[in-house]
């Protein structure tokens, strides 16, 4: 039997940069995430949407037709989903938190990911960004 937090499954999803991708990302992981309970899966989902949603706006700046590899893996202790692309690379410790006085329409996507899940990390690299995520399970 595995350890503690390695993959019992994993799977791979290849998109290009494009808004309309977004649903496709969302059924691969309601796919691979088949049989675990709902609520790590609805907030994963909704953290998983953010990140990729923003790796095609900023990243690729709304460029379509750039790679997004996405990993998603379950493990004994909990779930993850990896995205790895080659946009513009940031520094999340430079995004200004979002005001919630109904002054801004946008800026609340790592606010979101930041509450939802148990793990966000952000790695940028010569060789590409990669951006984790994970939630553990009860």
């Amino acid at each position: 039997m595995p350890g503690t937090g390695q993959p019992i499954k994993e799977k791979h999803l290849d998109v290009t940069s494009d808004l309309s991708v977004l649903s496709d990302v969302r059924h691969f992981l309601r796919e691979v995430f088949a049989g675990i309970a709902d609520d790590p899966v609805d907030r994963m989902e909704l953290a998983a949407n953010e990140v990729a949603a923003n790796i095609i706006k900023h990243a690729y700046k709304g460029n379509n037709g750039h790679r997004i590899v996405i990993r998603a893996t379950v493990s004994p202790d909990r779930i993850c989903v990896h995205f790895f692309d080659h946009g513009a690379p940031f520094d999340p410790a430079h995004v200004p938190p979002p005001l919630f006085d109904g002054s801004q329409e946008g800026g609340f996507g790592l606010f979101i990911v930041s509450e939802v899940v148990d793990e966000f990390h952000y790695l940028p690299s010569g060789e590409g960004n990669h951006t984790n995520l994970c939630i553990f399970l009860p």
